[in-house]
């Protein structure tokens, strides 16, 4: 028999802030998702992205506001560009000045030109992780079948899953999934991850999406419950590469909006390519 451990009062401090957090989120988010108009999600995640940016460029550049500016403007730029849609021409003009202005940031900033160059090409990652993969959730609710249910499809396996690989992990936990990158995961911790994807999906399937076929639903959810965990740990790489064990401090008990989104990014994409091709579109 496993024993379990008592819940610390550092622990239990953690989980009623990301309870009360929750409360306030998801509701408020169902309201946005199930606007008559997109123009809601479209604000929410631009203001996301903005707050992303404002993360990396705080970890990136400490005490450099000069830097920190640049970063999230030109993520601005790129989020504004991808609002049109994946093939936007402003999507293409927004990455491409987006490089130019960093470059042209490095050139003029800059006397250390190699020092400079890394730091750009690792804020200009940053900028695209959060300025090219947040749109999807936009991209996804515009779907002409189930947008807007595929979104809830995104957020709930998302939530669930990493909910349920916390406790897993912090319960059950014996065996490090990626050590050097995050200590904390564990491989119990992402086995539960992947079951609980599985069955939020087959919990989605006969709740909003029963037109969709079963083997496409578990197709979906244990993708996501993968890659979900690989954007984690992208964002790990991130903080780890930063010396920080946060991203930021927005939501209580949960950290800044890159540890909330992380594990969302590369699945809403995925369902998002995964409907284009399936539907032809």
């Amino acid at each position: 028999m496993v024993a379990f451990p008592r819940v610390a009062s550092g622990s239990a401090f953690v989980l009623r802030a990301r309870l009360a957090t929750a409360a306030v989120a998801i509701p408020l988010l169902l309201l946005v998702i199930f606007a008559p108009v997109s123009w809601p999600l479209a604000s929410v995640v631009f203001v996301a992205g903005l707050l992303g940016a404002a993360e990396i460029a705080n970890m990136a550049f400490v005490r450099q506001p000069a830097e920190q500016i640049l970063i999230v403007g030109l993520t601005a730029l790129i989020l504004a560009g991808a609002m049109g849609g994946p093939s936007s021409p402003w999507l293409t003009l927004a990455i491409t000045a987006s490089v130019c202005l960093g470059l042209t940031w490095v050139l003029l900033r800059r006397s250390d030109f190699e020092a400079g160059l890394r730091d750009l090409g690792l804020a200009l990652l940053g900028c695209l992780y959060v300025g090219l993969l947040l749109p999807h959730f936009l991209w996804l609710h515009r779907l002409p079948e189930n947008g807007p249910y595929w979104v809830v499809f995104v957020l709930a396996i998302g939530m669930v899953g990493d909910t349920s690989g916390y406790f897993a992990g912090k319960y059950l936990g014996r065996h490090q999934l990626a050590p050097l990158v995050s200590p904390k995961k564990t491989v119990e911790g992402a086995v539960a991850i992947v079951l609980a994807s599985i069955l939020t999906g087959l919990a989605c399937h006969v709740i909003i999406l029963p037109e969709i076929p079963l083997n496409h639903i578990v197709f979906l959810s244990t993708t996501m419950g993968v890659i979900g965990q690989v954007g984690d740990l992208a964002e790990s790489l991130f903080k780890r590469a930063f010396g920080v064990k946060d991203s930021g401090w927005i939501f209580p008990g949960h950290g800044g909006v890159l540890d909330r989104i992380d594990s969302l990014l590369f699945p809403a994409a995925f369902v998002y390519y995964h409907q284009l091709l399936w539907r032809g579109l």
